[in-house]
């Protein structure tokens, strides 16, 4: 069975849970780099600012959180769009329009709402609340 195509839990390093980016403003970037770094249970794999990127980055990846802001440019991604996000995949929408007020297209699974603009308090309980949430699932076996 290839573990990759399932829920990615950890990193080759024990307790560390892998995660992207999905941001095009460059302060946000760097506050959410900065967030993922302060917590030793997270890895950043990658940071997409296009849609088109992000594409790309899930051909190679398979991240157990990915931090998603909604209004990014499109690049070139050929029709890509978040509908397409992995279903193992926790997402937590970092953006400043509310999911209620949000008409395009959303990720299926696991979402969270993380408003901007996010203190590392708050960042830091939704990280916790999505990884004690996935402690129950093992290669997306509910354990």
């Amino acid at each position: 069975m290839d573990t990759n195509s399932n829920r990615t839990k950890m990193s080759s390093q024990p307790n560390r849970f892998t995660c992207l980016v999905i941001e095009d403003e460059v302060l946000a970037i760097e506050m959410l780099v900065d967030y993922i770094n302060r917590r030793g249970d997270l890895e950043l794999l990658g940071i997409g600012t296009e849609l088109s990127e992000v594409r790309d980055l899930l051909e190679k990846h398979r991240p157990a959180i990915i931090f998603l802001d909604l209004v990014i440019p499109l690049g070139e991604s050929a029709g890509y769009h978040f509908g397409r996000l992995p279903v193992t995949s926790s997402i937590i929408v970092v953006s400043g329009i509310p999911l209620s007020h949000y008409k395009g297209d959303l990720p299926k699974g696991d979402i969270y709402e993380l408003p901007k603009p996010v203190s590392f308090a708050s960042f830091d309980q939704c990280v916790n609340e999505v990884i004690n949430k996935g402690k129950g699932y093992l290669y997306g076996v509910e354990i």
